[in-house]
């Protein structure tokens, strides 16, 4: 069974952190290496050099699918075979881990040369002990990587190129839905028949949605899914550059549509809720042991699961808000993608290993082997069951765009923290987004 692979950046431990590390380490850069130039010059793809050398490299990827490390030991034979003068040295890190130790190697200024890194905003967290890589796209790779635009830091930088697609949709439970009387396709037409079709499940005894708040994780998910339908390409292009506070009017909307959702029974009764037990990963286990008829989820992965516990399971995008700007879209865009440290002493073989993660031959491996979804538009893949084919089809689609990268930490450990209260109704929705739009203030002026 594949792992829940949680697309989020990491919790406030880790941004607060870093900006400790960024105290410390003020705005040095790495010295040079052999093959290329590091430090403060923006790196470019370069011969990479004859002599015998040792590439590190840093993931949590490989402990997101059973078959994971497998499928990435493919990859790294696949890179060593075309540069037989590297060795890789892949470490496969815990993801509950992860961020604090690319922290203190951010601190002490040594470590991996590479490092699996979400864009955007989580990027720029870590943006110190990071190099700009928008100049360090092979020709072939720029052409055809697609969400680049949106894994952009708010200045202006491009830390981390993304690897992989998602795209947040309903993991839907479709026999459930028969047993409701209500067509999926139709109950999930748009909000409002969403609404409905959550309070005829309700009273029917059936648990309409996945439901887990203590650990915040699933208003975060909601959030990104609903906020993204509300923000046209300027919006998009401001909350990128970190212009637009979140007590704007899309996250304040955001917040009493997922509300809304509540009102309905969409997250069942009180009792249901797991307001103060039921984590994250609690809802995953709801759906899969067939207890919910739909689950929010960004991963292709998740829906090959379900399938095999839920053979009816099929997927479908979240109904646009009334104030969607668009008529389909999903917040969908690249994963988790790979950046070059400011300490490597091997830029040219960091950016070449960047380029081969990011291109057809290593992205077909992990397809083929975990199923991450390619953001290629020159490779193309289909699905082995009608759930993993709906799910591309939503991934695929061109008009999705991405506001998840560009939440800061800070933000995110707020919402974690206040989710179950705001869901259970201890704190207004006025009071939430108050402190949430404090800590972005507070980001905003480091």
């Amino acid at each position: 069974m594949a792992k829940n692979k949680i697309l989020r950046p990491a919790r406030l431990i880790a941004a607060v952190a870093v900006a400790a590390a960024l105290a410390l380490t003020g705005c040095s850069s790495g010295s040079a290496g052999s093959g290329g130039s590091a430090g403060s010059s923006l790196l470019t793809p370069q011969k990479v050099p004859s002599a015998k050398s040792t590439l590190t490299v840093w993931s949590f990827m490989p402990g997101n699918f059973d078959n994971g490390k497998a499928a990435y030991d493919k990859v790294v034979a696949g890179f060593e075979k075309k540069y037989p003068q590297v060795d890789v040295k892949l470490v496969s890190v815990p993801y509950n881990s992860y961020f604090d130790q690319v922290r203190n190697a951010t601190v002490a200024r040594k470590g991996p040369d590479v490092i699996t890194m979400y864009g955007g905003a989580q990027a720029y967290s870590y943006h110190n002990g990071l190099q700009p890589l928008q100049k360090a796209m092979e020709p072939d790779i720029e052409k055809n990587l697609e969400f680049v635009k949106d894994s952009y830091s708010q200045d202006g930088n491009l830390y981390s190129i993304p690897t992989g697609a998602y795209a947040y949709s309903l993991i839907v439970n479709q026999s459930l839905f028969e047993k409701a009387g209500i067509d999926p396709q139709q109950g999930l037409s748009d909000w409002s028949n969403l609404l409905d079709t959550c309070k005829t499940m309700a009273s029917k005894g059936i648990q309409p949605m996945a439901s887990a708040w203590k650990d915040g994780f699933m208003f975060e998910t909601y959030m990104y899914m609903i906020s993204s339908q509300m923000m046209d390409s300027p919006t998009l292009t401001k909350w990128i550059n970190g212009k637009l506070p979140v007590d704007d009017k899309i996250f304040t909307a955001a917040t009493n549509y997922v509300l809304q959702l509540e009102k309905a029974g969409c997250f069942g009764t009180k009792q249901n809720l797991g307001l103060g037990l039921n984590m994250y990963d609690d809802a995953f286990n709801q759906f899969y042991s067939g207890k919910a008829a739909m689950l929010a989820s960004g991963s292709l992965s998740t829906a090959a699961t379900a399938t095999k516990t839920v053979p009816s399971t099929t997927v479908i995008r979240l109904p646009q808000v009334p104030e969607s700007k668009y008529t389909q879209i999903a917040d969908g865009g690249g994963d988790a993608g790979w950046s070059v440290t400011k300490w490597t002493k091997q830029p040219a073989a960091a950016v070449a290993f960047v380029n081969y993660m990011a291109g057809p031959e290593a992205q077909k491996i992990l397809w083929d082997m975990v199923q991450e979804p390619p953001n290629l538009k020159n490779l193309q893949v289909s699905g082995s069951t009608p759930a993993q084919d709906a799910m591309l089809k939503i991934i695929q689609d061109p008009e999705n765009h991405t506001g998840f990268m560009a939440f800061p930490l800070t933000v995110l450990s707020v919402y974690e923290r206040n989710a179950s209260s705001l869901i259970g109704g201890s704190m207004s929705s006025q009071t939430f987004t108050a402190q949430a739009q404090s800590a972005w203030a507070q980001t905003m002026k480091q």
